[in-house]
């Protein structure tokens, strides 16, 4: 039993409640003065604390996936992944991108009353990966559906897609728990509407710089986040499961933050990525509060289509404290995803701009769809209210695995 699964819930909250009650109950038998009466007393009190705040910790932490198993929580050893690393790319071997660890969790999908089976209910994964390139160790939570273990599948290579985090509260705890997306993806590929899929959850990315967002800052520590998400993790799971080696297979998709982190990595690497769905994500300049989100106007050079520096000994844009440029405009309007639409040739990648037509993203997906010009698309998808975070989400989001799906290609 794992520390998420409902038999060991039962086991502590049970007896809990049980304490709880007897507390209750025999309070006044225990009245009085007396050592045999104050250990009574003191017992039940203790018990009953112990046991609420053990049920209180337990709950939480199956919400938010904390700890998924006891060697997550105790540190014990995990399962080395030792197999040869495909680029994603090209299909080509190349050398280790750094150790992967993988663990067999109890987070996904079960029949009630039936043992677990994968072939039947699907698996999650957690998998440790030390990126080599980036310098980053993240850790990601990866759904593979139930045809990934039949036979009739055991030939073929299902799409896979990387689900980025906009922050610590969607990672992949919350599309574990809060979007439930094993399930809404097996109740999907169960109408035949959406193909089956692998899905890979990023839940944290130990050592990124704060605020660094979806882009290498050059000199920065722990500021190279594409790099790891382009390079490290494609090639950490390429390693450790049976994924498309093309592009074709390979998409992207996120919330907020993570909505427009997930079309950059499409928009910029596209020898990777072929589609990308973006839920709630803002693809202009950010506005963290920093001063880094106002506009300027800057010269662009004719021959590299990237922001002149100064001329004339005039100093650049002193740094602002905690701006995570660094002062430096062009690689501050190089996360300008509008930005990068209307001065550079559009990449043949496929973008989802996913918004609640009542909120404030609504305009954003909008104006990022009026200026995609082919080979590069962008498709809109307003759902009605103003979901604002990503449980909200739930009920639409077959909608956006659908269109993951039609824009994907196993092999």
């Amino acid at each position: 039993m794992e520390p998420v699964s409902a038999a060991f819930l039962a086991l502590v909250c049970v007896p809990a409640a049980a304490c709880l009650v007897a507390a209750v109950v025999l309070w006044p038998r225990f009245a009085g003065r007396g050592v045999r009466p104050v250990a009574a007393r003191t017992g039940l009190l203790l018990a009953s604390q112990a046991l609420l705040t053990a049920s209180v910790v337990l709950l939480v932490n199956r919400y938010f996936v904390f700890y998924a198993t006891w060697d997550d929580l105790l540190g014990g050893s995990t399962t080395n992944a030792k197999v040869r690393q495909v680029q994603p790319s090209r299909g080509a071997e190349s050398a280790p991108s750094g150790p992967v660890h993988r663990v067999t969790t109890a987070l996904g999908p079960k029949r009630r009353g039936h043992h677990r089976d994968p072939a039947q209910d699907g698996r999650v994964d957690r998998l440790d990966v030390e990126g080599a390139r980036s310098g980053l160790e993240g850790q990601a939570y990866v759904y593979l559906p139930p045809q990934y273990f039949q036979p009739q599948y055991a030939g073929r290579r299902l799409p896979v897609v990387v689900l980025v985090p906009g922050g610590p509260s969607d990672g992949g705890p919350a599309w574990l728990r809060q979007a439930r997306l094993p399930e809404e993806a097996g109740a999907a590929a169960a109408t035949g509407h959406v193909q089956p899929m692998v899905y890979a959850m990023v839940r944290s990315v130990r050592g990124l710089v704060p605020g660094g967002r979806c882009l290498d800052l050059p000199g920065v520590a722990g500021g190279q986040a594409e790099t790891f998400y382009a390079q490290d993790l494609p090639l950490a799971l390429a390693a450790t499961y049976r994924l498309p080696q093309t592009r074709a297979g390979w998409g992207a998709a996120g919330f907020g933050a993570g909505g427009q982190c997930a079309a950059r990595l499409a928009m910029l690497h596209s020898d990777r990525f072929a589609a990308a769905a973006s839920l709630n994500g803002r693809f202009g300049l950010p506005t963290d509060g920093s001063g880094t989100g106002a506009r300027t106007v800057v010269k662009i050079g004719p021959r590299t289509g990237r922001p002149e520096k100064p001329v004339g000994g005039r100093a650049g844009p002193k740094p602002v404290p905690g701006d995570p440029y660094g002062g430096s405009e062009a690689y501050r309007l190089d996360d300008d995803l509008t930005w990068r639409l209307r001065h550079f040739p559009p990449p043949p990648v496929s973008v989802l701009a996913a918004a609640g037509a009542a909120g404030p993203d609504a305009q954003a997906a909008t104006g990022f769809a009026a200026l995609a010009n082919p080979p590069m698309r962008v498709d809109r998808l307003l759902v009605p209210g103003a979901p604002a975070a990503l449980a909200r989400w739930r009920h639409d989001l077959p909608a956006v695995l659908q269109w993951l799906s039609a824009h994907l290609r196993g092999e």
